[in-house]
Formats: C-alpha cells, structure tokens, sequence
C-alpha cells in the first residue's frame, strides 16, 4: 500500500518538531476506505489544540465542560469529580511580589468539592519548567486558603488551612525521559523512606506526550497514551481512530471539530494557523541556514586545523565551532527577521542579553 500524503519533506529540527505521519503507513491506521491522516496541504477537520489559544478556546468553554470532566475523571479517577465551573476569564492569578508578573493558566476550573484544577498546554519546552510550575501552583493556593477563611467570616490573623487540594495538569509537547514510554507522572508530596503522605493538597500530572510514539494506539492501551497521541496527531487526522472506543474521546474529537466554530472563530482560526504556519517556516528557514553554514565552516576548519594539530582533535574542535557559528548566523537572521528576543533566545540557546549585543 503507499502512502497518499507528502513524506520526501526533510525533518524538522528537533527543538520546533512539528509530528508527520510515519514514513511506514501501517495497515491498522486504516479506519475506512480513505487513509486516517490528512495530506499535508489539506484543510484541518480539527482544531490544532497545540496552540495555546485554541486549547483555551475548546476546552475552556462552558459548552464543554464536560468533556473536560471526563479528562479530568480519567487522570485523577479517586476525585470523582461530579461537576465543575470555570474560574474567571482570562485565567489570571495575581502575584504576590510586586516584582513577579501575574500568571496566566490556560483552563482553570473547580469541582462540586471546591477542588482546583489547573490544565495546561505546553508547546515550547523550558529550562525549569517544572520548578515554574511549583512556583505558580502556589497562587492558586493562597486564593483557596483565602477564599476558604472568607466564608467562614474568620479574619486574617487566624488562618485555618483546611482548604481543598490543588491539581497541575500539563500536556507537554516535550520529554524529561525521551528514551522512556512512560507518559504520566504523578507529583506529590511524600516521605522519601516511608512514602507517607505529608499531604494531599498539591498534585502535578505531566503528560510528556511525545513517549506516546507515532503509531496509533490500541484499544488497550492507557487512557494516557491514547490522550497524548490524540492529542498531537488531531489536527492531522480525517477521524477518529477505531481504537479510541471511550465515550470521553467521543466528545473530545466532537468538541475540537473546525466545523463547530463560528463564523468569527473559523475566521480567527484561519489566521492564527497561517500565522503559525509562516512562523514555523521562518524559526526553519533559519535553523537550516545556520546549521548547514554551520557544517560546511567547521568541516573547512576542521581541515585546517587537522593538518596542523591532527586529524582527530581538528574535526572535533572544528565541528564544535562550527556548531556555534551555525547558532550565531542562525540568531543573526532571526533578528534580522524581526522576531523577538525571547522567540529567538528559545531557537538558539543564546541569552536574551547576548541577543541584544548582536
């Protein structure tokens, strides 16, 4: 059988991985007649949830909130979350230090037991991501310590701290363990000897959602992967794969349909995936440049130098400045680009201050 969609495209650099189909197309990814992925050019039947905006839009929204529950349920199946409402929008957490910006969380809700969840899409991985994700945990916190005492009439110098737990949800579209298949890791606070729980009000679940693979998942496979995989793959497909038998999927591929937005959000949608489009083109454009000038310098000053110090030990240090001036030249065009430092500072490993000094 081959393939109907594009595969000679060169890959993507790894940090601005967008997934493609396999290069295999496996029979079981065949769900009717007509292959299950969309060719590359073709319109979108679903909503692209890895853009922040859009996971907001789809999952944020009252009409599904009880899609949302049913993740919820899965995840954490000893809540036996009964319902849930939003928090105020935009999501927006003050900070309590005037010299930290406030916090922005892409879902907030609370259960009928005044439980706060936290769920979160996060594309771009970040140098202590999870130690970011402690630190704003502890908004919310304060918001259920506060909020609690309030209804109760006590006043702020007698806090009482039986507020409900707090839960971080977050989708990542990177790997802390990139040689594992484990996607769910559940954080909390425990004894390391004893594993006594010190207390059950704060929980993180990180989905590394690219251990999930490529391939389709079973049916018996854990709601986990199967999330994670629908999750990146969505935008991509024609339809639901037949293994996702679970009604909570049902309503997810339902919900995140291009068809069910309206006239405005389709003409929003448009634009924003477009845009997303030509960025990633650009960050691309960019990474190929530097990494190939990159290359071909450090093969020319591996030569040079290998003559006079050793093959071996002048290909090492060749490649290795290459490298760097790849990245430097890469910085450069960016810049030139008009991109921001922070995007650029993400692509490059420079610093915003090194950026600035270009």
């Amino acid at each position: 059988m081959t393939n109907t969609y594009d595969t000679a495209r060169p890959s993507r650099p790894p940090r601005f991985y967008i997934p493609d189909p396999p290069e295999e197309f496996p029979v079981h990814m065949l769900c009717s007649p007509e292959p299950l992925w969309y060719g590359s050019e073709t319109i979108q039947r679903y909503v692209n949830i890895l853009m922040d905006k859009w996971f907001r839009a789809i999952f944020g929204a009252e009409k599904n909130k009880e899609v949302l529950m049913g993740i919820i349920r899965e995840l954490i199946p000893e809540r036996r979350v009964v319902d849930i409402s939003y928090g105020r929008k935009p999501m927006r957490k003050s900070s309590p230090f005037k010299e930290c910006h406030d916090a922005y969380f892409d879902v907030e809700c609370t259960d009928d037991e005044g439980a706060r969840f936290i769920v979160e899409m996060q594309v771009r991985e970040q140098d202590h991501f999870r130690e970011r994700a402690l630190f704003y945990s502890t908004f919310p916190i304060q918001e259920q310590v506060l909020a609690r005492n309030k209804n109760r009439g006590r006043l702020s110098h007698d806090l009482h701290f039986d507020y409900p737990p707090v839960y971080v949800i977050s989708f990542l579209r990177f790997s802390f363990h990139p040689l594992s298949d484990k996607i769910l890791y559940r954080f909390d606070l425990t004894e390391r000897e004893t594993g006594e729980l010190m207390t059950d009000r704060l929980n993180f679940l990180f989905l590394e959602m690219p251990n999930a693979g490529e391939l389709v998942p079973e049916e018996g496979d854990s709601f986990a992967k199967k999330i994670s995989w629908a999750f990146t793959h969505m935008s991509a497909l024609r339809e639901r794969p037949a293994s996702l038998v679970e009604e909570v999927f049902e309503k997810i591929f339902e919900a995140c349909k291009v068809s069910n937005l309206s006239a405005e959000e389709h003409d929003q949608y448009t634009t924003d995936i477009m845009t997303k489009w030509d960025y990633d083109d650009i960050i691309n454009t960019a990474w190929w440049h530097g990494n190939s000038e990159g290359r071909e310098e450090g093969r020319a000053e591996g030569r040079e130098e290998g003559r006079a110090e050793g093959r071996e030990e002048g290909w090492a240090e060749g490649r290795e400045e290459g490298r760097a001036e790849g990245r430097l030249d890469m910085a450069r065009r960016m810049k030139a680009m008009g991109l921001s430092s922070e995007v650029i500072a993400e692509a490059s490993d420079f610093t915003v201050e090194e950026i600035a000094q270009l």
